[in-house]
């Protein structure tokens, strides 16, 4: 780690810092038991990371911030990107970043054997046998992840996640924290807040995640709002004269690369990739731009070669979010559905990915879908997007309508969190943490 080291503690006594990165942040670690039932069993080990409040004298405490994922780490964002944070929230909390429990720098590592994702193996089958393949192949990257991360593996849903946080809060020595979640870490703060309510001083839920849609909801949502944002970015384009690709039928020419992708890129990567690049408003420039050499006459798409999920993400997703498909013909009956509500975009959205990717999952599912009724949190605010891909707006409403005494905050703009996309609503969330 540049600049420092890392201080070891246990939660009892609480860590050490020690200078870390180049832009002021410490640095240590925090050991929790393996297995939250057995807490005298054996041990692993949390990264943390932190920027002190810069006006100490009117300090409110510690604010934890996830960046989603599942299976984002936060350790080196707050270390390495303070700036990411308003001033408002630099200067009155200690921002604190926790990788959570196999992810990042904590260990040891969540790590798998096999890609989750191949492209020889489609996660849109077309028969029965292409099905069987599929099923075959999650089994085998599952095997290959409990001999790569051992007994580790069972143990990274999101219950054990929160239970490492309040943890984290005791060693920190603090009565109460403040949360600031995105996307899947709106679900990891209102775990924490359903199991430690009155550890909470005040929480903001930034693209919401309802934990009761199942997983074809969790991709057939998705893939309605993809298919709007899509059409939003196609009309940016036709209207905005800086878009590489101005002037030009850029939903027939995507649909076209999708049927016909070339060499050494898949549809799915290039599907998943362009999923992921229209989920940032600030990114639609860029966007068009890589896009221009995939759609050329000698195609180039090599930018989305590669794109597909991580080992941690596959793991924890099929913990938290287990594939509810039963069958081959449940699953066609599924593709028929998302393709006829998205016959541009065609369903390349996480959800599906999940869906997909934890179907025939053989490790048993510890957080599985389920209401997150929380009673008793002070001050929840719930962050939903009308125009955000990655989690609708009927999520925020469904999150919200499970936390008692929440308040709902819709914002109208694109992209996926308020945080990353629209400056006014981030001003809010601020105002609601310090107020």
């Amino acid at each position: 780690m540049a600049g420092g080291g890392v201080a070891h503690a246990d939660a009892a006594t609480g860590p050490t810092w020690l200078p870390c990165g180049d832009r002021g942040a410490e640095c240590a670690t925090v050991e929790v038991p393996l297995d939250w039932a057995k807490p005298g069993g054996e041990r692993i080990t949390l990264a943390v990371s932190r920027q002190r409040a810069t006006d100490r004298a009117h300090r409110l405490g510690v604010l934890f911030f996830n960046p989603g994922g599942p299976g984002g780490p936060a350790v080196s964002v707050v270390r390495d990107e303070p700036d990411l944070f308003p001033q408002g929230l630099r200067d009155r909390f200690d921002v604190v970043g926790v990788d959570p429990r196999g992810v990042g720098e904590s260990k040891p590592a969540i790590a798998c054997e096999k890609p989750p994702m191949d492209p020889e193996v489609d996660h849109f089958p077309r028969d029965r046998a292409e099905f069987d393949r599929l099923v075959a192949y999650n089994r085998d990257v599952a095997e290959g992840c409990r001999r790569a991360t051992g007994p580790l593996v069972d143990h990274v849903d999101t219950v054990s996640v929160a239970k490492d946080f309040d943890a984290v809060r005791r060693a920190l020595g603090e009565r109460q924290v403040s949360w600031l979640g995105l996307s899947y870490g709106s679900l990891l703060g209102a775990t924490y807040a359903q199991l430690f309510p009155r550890r909470v001083r005040a929480a903001v839920l930034d693209g919401a995640v309802d934990h009761t849609v199942g997983s074809r909801r969790l991709a057939l949502d998705e893939a309605v709002v993809s298919e709007d944002v899509f059409a939003r970015f196609t009309a940016w384009c036709a209207e905005d004269t800086t878009c590489a690709l101005h002037g030009r039928d850029i939903a027939a020419e995507y649909g076209n690369l999708l049927d016909h992708p070339p060499g050494g890129v898949t549809a799915a990567e290039i599907g998943y990739g362009m999923y992921s690049g229209l989920s940032l408003r600030s990114q639609w420039p860029r966007v068009a731009e890589i896009l221009v050499p995939a759609l050329a006459e000698d195609p180039d798409a090599s930018a989305f070669a590669g794109i597909g999920s991580d080992a941690a993400y596959r793991v924890i997703g099929c913990h938290d979010f287990p594939s509810t498909v039963h069958g081959y013909t449940d699953l066609a009956a599924r593709q028929r559905e998302i393709r006829a509500a998205a016959p541009v975009t065609r369903g390349y959205v996480e959800g599906w990915d999940v869906q997909a990717g934890c179907l025939g999952w053989p490790i048993r599912a510890a957080n599985p879908w389920g209401p997150t009724p929380v009673r008793g949190a002070a001050r929840v605010l719930v962050v939903s997007g009308e125009h955000d891909p990655a989690t609708p707006h009927s999520w925020g409403v469904g999150l919200a309508a499970q936390i008692r005494g929440s308040r709902l905050l819709t914002w109208t703009g694109v992209g996926h969190t308020a945080f990353f996309n629209d400056p006014d609503t981030l001003a809010g969330e601020v105002r609601h943490l310090v107020g």
